[in-house]
């Protein structure tokens, strides 16, 4: 049993056929309905469907019971159709055949209102037959016994006197040309009134223009005149087919009308939608998505709006939004939100959980989970929501709730790829770290244990040697760390400038002096002019990032090489160049060497290199507003790293440091 139940639990599942079809009437018989086609639906292990024909003459209950079923058989696995029509036993059963059901499940109840010469729907299923089995479930209970239901009828100020109007209209033009045309022309006159209140006003001034045109016509122009009373048989046929005709015309154009406008209120319901989802859709943030759902409520209902969050974490309610600033929630309204968030169901005004509240209380649930609870004032509205109302209120707001979530969900990938960044990022740092410290470490535990063990047994320069490569492999291990400080200092924001005057002259010297174990074997070629000007920049920086450079130049240089320095001055700014006759670097990995732990086994990015120093490099000479890049060698031999420096007016200069 527990394969059948997870293949129906899945609505909208268009993989598998329906099998089993469920017809509901929107009575008080369709509860026990869907449960039952449900059970059927499980133990079978067969998708299935509810349907329901809209005959366009239900009234706002039978809607609202109709909406509740509907959710209930989605919460069930099933899936909804809706089918226009008159004839309700056809349409089911063509809507049977077209989805190839194995069975039909009906409700045996008896036909409502007066019209109890009409069958029963299974009876007339059962006379059209079909390639289905017809399963007919009998009410539980006892049904009431019927009694007619009087309803009110509500008339507006617009119905007599749109019909009264047309009428008059009518009378008049018949009066004009009663002359010219014949009785039975003269009656079209007040048909066309008819029609005109139809159109106008709707059925009840259609019937009621019907009727004063069945009065007029007969009072002001049958004979004898100014009476009811008529002689001749030939005006009484007309009378009376006049009165035929423009019921049902009446009754037609009232319908069309009511068709119509309920076209156009859901076109607009349609477009409000459209135009919510879209600004829900442009909101990035959660606040930007509830400033957007609780604005287009309140210009939508016309009532306070309060939208409030709430956890699964913690029992904590802050209100996040609400419209006209400064709404708040009364006692009666905290209740009703304790209950709903406790309960996950709406309460307060017009709800099964009515509170001492005007507000309403709409839990926002998405997957079960509690995304955010909404707090409609309906109670302050001049009338109450109708069911078309509180249905696109009811979308509105499961637009919302997959905004919100949408909002966490992408809230939480960014937080895991930030993490999963992190994670990358100190993977490599301890594999760079691991490697680069460990070799000179090596090294120097190497050399001292060779000079502490053998100390007799060495000569003295070998003892001068193994001193010399602790002392090389220390300063190497130095500039490891350095690297490391400097680069935790950028990332942090803590380096701070401490500009002095220098020439370009030291700068070199002193990394080339940093740097002559390396670059022994090296030719180094100097190349500027005599009559460059000082830098007024951090020294110790600048020939870090000019070390770092050299370095990484020289560690890739064929043994026997030379490096080229050169330096100039071009449109205010410094520039100085490094070039090597090593391997290169391929085009599109000269942006990313700048990158930290961009490390490779081919071109300028190899064998022993932690993917930081040209990385500092870029940090230490944008801290001064210059720049680094990566070009070519000559002749596409090698690689040429250019550095840019910007050159500070004197005045300017001086100015800083007078304050």
């Amino acid at each position: 049993m527990q394969e059948p139940t997870e293949k129906v639990s899945r609505p909208g599942n268009r993989l598998a056929p329906v099998r089993l079809l469920v017809a509901l009437s929107g009575g008080a018989e369709d509860a026990a309905l869907v449960r039952s086609a449900h059970r059927l639906a499980i133990r079978d292990g067969v998708n299935w469907c509810a349907a329901y024909v809209d005959s366009e003459r239900e009234n706002p209950h039978r809607r609202e019971v109709l909406e509740q079923d509907f959710a209930q058989v989605q919460r069930l696995g099933g899936e909804t159709r809706v089918i226009a029509g008159q004839d309700r036993a056809r349409e089911l059963a063509a809507l049977a055949r077209e989805l190839k059901v194995a069975t039909l499940l009906v409700g045996h109840a008896r036909p409502s209102g007066w019209r109890i010469w009409r069958r029963p729907v299974a009876e007339r299923l059962a006379r059209l037959g079909g390639p289905f089995d017809l399963v007919v479930v009998a009410e539980a209970r006892q049904r009431p016994r019927f009694r007619p239901r009087q309803r009110e009828i509500q008339w507006r100020w617009r119905d007599p006197v749109v019909a009264a109007a047309s009428t008059l209209a009518a009378l008049g033009l018949a009066a004009g040309l009663e002359s010219w045309l014949e009785l039975g022309n003269l009656s079209l006159l007040f048909l066309g009134a008819v029609l005109v209140s139809a159109m106008l006003a709707g059925t009840r001034s259609a019937m009621l223009a019907a009727l004063l045109g069945f009065v007029g016509f007969n009072f002001f122009l049958t004979d004898p005149r100014h009476s009811l009373a008529m002689v001749e048989q030939d005006q009484v046929v007309t009378v009376v087919v006049y009165l035929l005709v423009a019921v049902v015309v009446g009754q037609l154009a009232g319908s069309a009308r009511k068709r119509l406008l309920a076209l156009r209120a859901s076109r607009e319901q349609t477009y409000q939608l459209l135009a919510f989802s879209r600004e829900l859709a442009v909101a990035t943030h959660r606040e930007q998505v509830e400033a957007a759902g609780v604005a287009t409520l309140v210009r939508w209902l016309g009532c306070p709006v309060v939208m409030l969050c709430a956890t699964d974490e913690s029992g904590d309610m802050t209100p996040a939004q609400s419209a006209p600033e400064g709404t708040t929630l009364d006692a009666g309204a905290m209740t009703a939100v304790a209950w709903s968030r406790l309960h996950l169901r709406p309460s307060g005004k017009g709800t099964q959980q009515p509170m001492d509240t005007n507000w309403q209380i709409i839990p926002l649930l998405e997957q079960n989970r509690l995304v955010a609870l909404m707090g409609l004032a309906l109670g302050q509205r001049e009338r109450p929501p109708s069911p078309d109302e509180e249905g696109q209120i009811d979308a509105m707001l499961r637009l919302l709730a997959l905004a919100l979530e949408r909002t966490r969900l992408v809230a939480d990938l960014e937080a895991s790829r930030l993490s999963e960044e992190n994670e990358r990022l100190r993977s490599a740092l301890l594999s760079s770290v691991s490697h680069d410290l460990r070799t000179p470490l090596a090294s120097i535990i190497g050399s001292a244990s060779t000079l502490r063990d053998l100390r007799d047994q060495l000569t003295d320069s070998d003892r001068a040697e193994l001193l010399d490569g602790i002392l090389s492999e220390s300063e190497r291990l130095d500039r490891y760390i350095q690297n490391l400080l400097d680069m935790t200092r950028l990332g942090q924001g803590g380096l701070k400038l401490e500009r002095d005057w220098i020439s370009l002259d030291d700068l070199v010297a002193s990394a080339i002096r940093r740097l002559s174990p390396l670059l022994q074997g090296l030719e180094v070629q100097r190349e500027w002019p005599a009559e460059l000007p000082l830098l007024h920049v951090h020294p110790a920086l600048i020939e870090q990032a000019l070390v770092n450079v050299i370095e990484n130049a020289a560690r890739y240089s064929p043994p026997g090489g030379s490096l080229r320095i050169e330096a100039g001055l071009d449109s205010g700014k410094l520039w100085l160049t490094v070039t090597d006759q090593g391997p290169g670097i391929e085009p599109h990995l000269r942006e990313r060497v700048f990158d930290m732990f961009i490390t490779g086994g081919e071109g300028d990015r190899g064998r022993q290199g932690s993917g930081l120093g040209l990385a500092i490099c870029r940090g230490m000479l944008g801290a001064h507003a210059g720049t680094i890049a990566a070009e070519p060698g000559p002749e596409g031999q090698g690689t040429r790293i250019v550095m840019h420096l910007p050159l500070p007016d004197v005045m300017e200069v001086s100015d800083d440091h007078a304050d």
